[in-house]
């Protein structure tokens, strides 16, 4: 790369991260405000926006004004972001564990994915593992789906903005279709996936809320699907919603004033 092409770059990523600098201290712009304010042209600022606006970064309303937008969150460390969680989920992981014998993941949504932050394996000679910090679709696991269901409209309304992918042939991949399945996920209490990410793998997640009702983080059993089909799918469901409802006690103690 030449000295000048070098220079439009850093100049094209300093101008980008000025717009979000100025969109964090104002609750909403149009592109003419956007250019009067970095100094720039409204076509650039457009451009600019846009570009953000197709990565989640930033969203655009009705009234064609630009602000933060929730794809955002998906850039801070998620391991750094679950780490009171994990703190405080700890023992209700244990005791799933220990009733279920089965693996126990803590996953964190974070834009379209959710992320794992804690993790007990299962003692079966066949389990599931996965690496803390690796993602998966939100629309395809179980703590996913979980977590979607507990979003408010227009969060949700984002995450299925975007083309869904499929994984394998029980992806859902219609904004309809996971609506549907997150009204029944909101109906029962927990969310079931049935290879829909992993062919050969399952789970039944359910989420953990703060106060005002909105995801905190995910538990979920996972398990290889031919175990699924043996297994009181029910009852490790009623576990998971004991085991939010003690943690959404604990995490509403210690807002307590």
């Amino acid at each position: 790369m030449t000295a000048s092409r070098a220079s439009d770059t850093l100049g094209s990523v300093n101008r980008a991260l000025s717009l979000l600098e100025l969109l964090a201290e104002n609750n909403g712009l149009t592109v003419t405000q956007l250019a009067d304010r970095l100094g720039m042209g409204k076509a650039t600022a457009f451009r600019l926006a846009k570009t953000l606006v197709e990565r989640g970064w930033v969203e655009k309303d009705e009234e064609l004004r630009y602000r933060l937008g929730p794809g955002l969150i998906s850039l801070a460390p998620a391991i750094q972001l679950g780490q009171d969680v994990r703190h405080r989920l700890r023992p209700m992981m244990d005791e799933l564990h220990d009733a279920t014998q089965e693996t126990i993941h803590l996953t964190v949504l974070q834009g379209r994915y959710v992320t794992y932050v804690e993790q007990l394996v299962s003692p079966k000679p066949v389990h599931s593992v996965r690496t803390l910090g690796s993602r998966s679709p939100a629309h395809c696991v179980s703590p996913g789906l979980a977590q979607l269901a507990a979003l408010p409209d227009d969060a949700l309304d984002w995450i299925l903005a975007a083309p869904l992918q499929r994984y394998t042939e029980r992806s859902l991949i219609v904004s309809t279709d996971v609506r549907t399945e997150l009204q029944r996920v909101r109906t029962r209490g927990y969310a079931v996936n049935r290879g829909s990410f992993r062919a050969e793998v399952g789970g039944v997640g359910a989420a953990v809320l703060d106060v005002r009702g909105k995801p905190i983080a995910a538990l979920s059993v996972c398990m290889p699907i031919f175990r699924m089909q043996t297994t009181d799918l029910e009852e490790i469901g009623a576990q998971l919603i004991a085991a939010v409802a003690d943690a959404h006690r604990s995490f509403r103690v210690s807002q307590i004033p």
